[in-house]
């Protein structure tokens, strides 16, 4: 009995799996838009006012809500010395959402921890997580407040 090899379906099939291969290695990092992906620490900075400042996000579940932190501080060698002296910083409690619509979580701001003065006020922001990053913008602001942070646990 012999055996005739089709060639042509052969490479295809070959072919195929290594597509298959380098997609699934190169696929685009999607967009997170579940709560509990948003749970850890992360840690980067944000533009407004006082220039660059650094910021970290500390997200956790409360018995099925989430809440955050939003801890901020001056960086040295940076442009937030405008309005923030060495030493400075400050920090609040958040409520943490997601709005399933348009994909992006919401951290809007609740209590204060630490108020470095009178003229400070909460920050909101809207943002996505993309892999471990999660940057946006804030709230009612527009592109006039950015930030990003990365995720450190």
């Amino acid at each position: 009995m012999k055996v005739r090899l089709n060639y042509g379906l052969f490479s295809v099939l070959i072919f195929g799996f290594l597509m298959i291969g380098c997609m699934t290695q190169n696929q685009p990092i999607r967009a997170s838009y579940s709560l509990p992906d948003l749970v850890g620490v992360w840690e980067g900075s944000y533009f407004a006012n006082q220039g660059e400042t650094g910021l970290t996000l500390t997200v956790w579940e409360d018995n099925g809500n989430y809440r955050a932190t939003f801890y901020f501080f001056f960086l040295p060698g940076r442009t937030n010395t405008s309005l923030m002296s060495e030493g400075q910083h400050g920090s609040y409690y958040m409520r943490v959402t997601a709005n399933h619509s348009t994909r992006r979580y919401n951290l809007i701001g609740t209590e204060w921890i630490n108020r470095p003065g009178p003229n400070w006020g909460f920050v909101d922001l809207e943002g996505v997580v993309h892999g471990d990053v999660f940057s946006g913008n804030a709230i009612g602001l527009g592109n006039r407040l950015t930030f990003r942070v990365v995720r450190k646990q």
